[in-house]
């Protein structure tokens, strides 16, 4: 076994030598690096008491 993406895959020889294992790799490398991103900005602006916009209050009712 080989490790790729600094031990984030284990892949036999084949793998390893095939373009479109390489390819699917890199981009879910890619996705998460993309995500990790996306969680930090959201924590910064949850820690810097920035109003994310998804939290509001609903008077729901019967009663209208």
């Amino acid at each position: 076994m080989i490790k790729q993406h600094n031990g984030a895959f284990l892949v036999n020889d084949t793998a390893a030598n095939d373009p479109a294992c390489q390819a699917a790799m890199a981009s879910y490398m890619q996705q998460l690096r993309r995500e990790e991103q996306r969680r930090h900005a959201i924590r910064q602006a949850a820690a810097a008491g920035n109003d994310l916009g998804q939290f509001e209050i609903w008077h729901i009712s019967d009663r209208d």
